[in-house]
């Protein structure tokens, strides 16, 4: 900007110093003098032009794309080791579960949770010949975070059906994967479908591994 008001400057000063009153010839040579000035003008002119088309550093709006990008992958850097695991934890596979109900043990056994959504428990709350095994559904509904539903027949002291349990549980994997704390209830039902009790408690369990 500097260089083309100085350029400027000259173009004026030329004008002025030719006589206002000129022969045909005064005027082609001052026509010819302008021309050969604005010539000047324009070369001396030209490298400032260019350089502002061509700035070193990157408009702000070319930027932004690689600096959203470069805040991207810091966001995923820095995502607690957390976040992974519950993506990636798994309560299937063989377990020792424990009901605890007023801080007492109300019953016990071995559980399975199978991948198809499905679970088996054996427990001792009945002997064998009264049907200690029996099959349950769960699915996950948060982080590490499990619900099942286990029905069971129900008999009393004799052997005899008075109806059918009910067992429901949540219950929350550990980050390390091998336990699980969680509530449950048990409900009793006779064989109208009536509910006749309710006991709730507290359960925990630990993996049961091939080592």
């Amino acid at each position: 900007m500097i260089q083309q008001a100085s350029t400027m400057r000259i173009v004026r000063q030329a004008a002025l110093a030719i006589p206002p009153r000129l022969s045909w010839r005064g005027r082609s040579s001052r026509v010819i003098l302008t021309l050969t000035i604005l010539a000047c003008c324009a070369v001396l002119s030209a490298p400032a032009s260019a350089s502002c088309n061509h700035s070193p550093n990157p408009k702000l709006p070319v930027a932004l794309p690689e600096l959203r990008w470069l805040k991207t992958q810091t966001l995923m850097q820095q995502l607690p080791p957390s976040a992974t695991e519950d993506t990636d934890a798994s309560i299937v596979g063989l377990w020792h579960v424990r009901f605890l109900s007023g801080g007492l043990l109300y019953d016990e056994g071995f559980d399975q949770w199978h991948s198809d959504g499905s679970e088996i428990l054996n427990d001792n709350g009945v002997p064998p010949a009264q049907g200690n095994v029996c099959l349950g559904v769960w699915k996950k509904v948060g982080p590490r975070t499990f619900k099942l539903k286990h029905p069971a027949w129900n008999w009393d002291a004799n052997g005899n059906l008075i109806g059918t349990l009910i067992i429901h549980e949540t219950v929350t994997l550990d980050a390390d994967g091998d336990s699980y704390q969680g509530t449950f209830t048990f409900d009793f039902y006779d064989l109208n479908g009536n509910l006749t009790s309710e006991v709730k408690g507290d359960l925990n369990a630990k993996r049961i591994t091939a080592d």
